[in-house]
Order: C-alpha cells, then structure tokens, then sequence
C-alpha cells in the first residue's frame, strides 16, 4: 500500500469519526433539550396546579364565617394572604423553579393552616348546635314552667272570684207594697204616700257575719232617683251614686227577713218604677211597681 491510500484511508477514518462526534453531540443536545423542555412543562404544571389550590382555598374561606369575631378577623388574615401568594404566583416566570418551589411550599403550609380552622370550626359548630339544644330545652322547660304558672294563677284567681262570689248575699222573696197616708195599699199615683220594701237575706255560711247597710234605690219611670230629706249618697264600685232609703240590718248567716220604707214627699207621676238593693258593694236584688 503507497503512501497516497494511506493518507486516503486516514481522512476517511478522520471524517467518519467526525460525522460520528457530530451525530452523537446532536443526540446529547436534543436529549438536554427534550429534558429542559420537561422541566419546563412540569414547572408551568406545577405553576398551574398551585394557582388552581389557592384559588380553590380563597373560595373556601368565603364559606368559613362564624359567629365569633375574633376568628373570622383570623380568617380574613390568611385569606388576605393567599391572595398575596397568588398575587406572587402570576409575577414568577414558568422557569424559575426555584421561586415556584418556595410558592409552593407556602401553599402547603396555607393549606395546613386552613384544615386547622375547619377543625375549630367544626367543633364551635358542634358546640353550638349543643348548646342550641340545651338552649332549647331550657325555654322549653321554661315555657312549661311560665304555662303551669299561668294555669295555676288562672285557677287561684277564678277560685278566689268563686269564693267571692260565693260569699255575696242575695235578696229573695222581694215584695213590694205601694202605700197611702193611712198605710192602706194603693195604685194611684197621686194617692201615693210610701213604699214598704220587704226581702229575705239567703243563707250563707262563707258569708261574713255581723252588722250591715242595706241601701234602696227607688226611680221613677223617667230614670230620677226619689229622694227625700232622710236620703244621701253610698260608694257603689269606686263611685258615689244617690240612694232612696237605707236600712242597717244584723247578719249572722242564716236568712234574715228585712223591711224598709221610702216615705215620699215629691210630685209622683204614673208608670213603672224600678226598685234596686245594695249592700256589701253589691247588687244584691232588683224589682219593680206600677203606679196608674
């Protein structure tokens, strides 16, 4: 072999060396570069992923109100902050790992701090609804209580009024007589003298004995009470009304039979004259005479 296939076989051996390195440099940079470009779509994912998770959070603490002041002022404060590390999120370039992954720590962290205060939440929450409860069943008993009261001030009250009532005298067998000045009986209106008004006090065993004032109302038909020089006034439910006559009668609780005379000495007109009975603040009987 000459010199000349020598050199030849040489420069082919230099080329495809060459051409070799040269393939081979092509397929590390392509292989750094298809690496570069993973990093950087898995870094812009990641960018993604985190803003996706602080944005989710922020919604989530829209939802976390409560009743206590104090901690949702708390609240607000890491909502606030989620919106900064969002805030930091959008100025980061894709390529800054570094930066991305301090973000991202920081999201974490956010994200540990929130699953505390639904924990809080949860248990002021349940506490609440407790106390709700108990709160409940508290008026309950209460509105019970406040209901027997009223039931039982309502039966004291109507007992008393039945003891009352119970206790009031009646006025039975009312009997009327229309006098002249003889004390014989007429109807005549300008005959008419005196009225005797007898009655008999029932018997009554709650009643309180002793001595009382029987008053007599006696109108004429146009309403006017008939009074004389021996009439005056009694105290009749809080009020001063006129009486014709009156009568002091002892009361030992057995029926008593009583008797009053109006004598009149004013003009007397005909018609129906209405004769009412007092005593004890009451009305205890009522009755009538016709005068022609």
């Amino acid at each position: 072999m000459n010199s000349t296939s020598k050199i030849l076989i040489v420069i082919v051996i230099i080329e495809t060396l060459a051409i070799g390195w040269l393939l081979y440099d092509k397929f590390q940079q392509k292989t750094i570069t298809d690496n570069i470009n993973h990093k950087l779509v898995q870094v812009k994912s990641n960018k993604a992923v985190i803003e996706e998770e602080l944005t989710s959070m922020s919604k989530k603490y829209d939802d976390l109100k409560t009743n206590n002041t104090e901690l949702n002022e708390k609240l607000e404060e890491q909502k606030q902050k989620i919106a900064e590390t969002l805030q930091k999120l959008k100025t980061v370039k894709s390529s800054d790992r570094f930066k991305i992954k301090q973000l991202q720590d920081e999201t974490e962290t956010l994200k540990t701090i929130m699953k505390d205060f639904i924990k809080q939440i949860d248990a002021l929450n349940t506490e609440n609804k407790k106390l709700h409860k108990e709160n409940y069943e508290i008026k309950l008993n209460y509105d019970n209580v406040v209901a027997q009261t009223e039931t039982l001030t309502y039966i004291k009250d109507s007992l008393s009024a039945q003891v009352l009532k119970a206790k009031e005298l009646k006025a039975e067998n009312i009997s009327i007589l229309t006098l002249n000045k003889r004390d014989n009986t007429t109807t005549r209106a300008h005959k008419f003298k005196k009225v005797k008004i007898c009655f008999t006090i029932d018997d009554n065993v709650l009643a309180k004995a002793g001595t009382r004032i029987v008053y007599f109302r006696v109108a004429a038909p146009d309403g006017i009470i008939l009074m004389n020089k021996e009439s005056g006034m009694f105290k009749y439910h809080d009020r001063e009304i006129a009486y014709s006559s009156k009568r002091e009668v002892t009361y030992e609780g057995k029926k008593t039979d009583v008797c009053a005379f109006y004598i009149n000495d004013t003009e007397i007109v005909a018609g129906t004259y209405d004769v009412d009975i007092f005593m004890d603040n009451n009305q205890i009987g009522e009755s009538k005479f016709t005068l022609k």
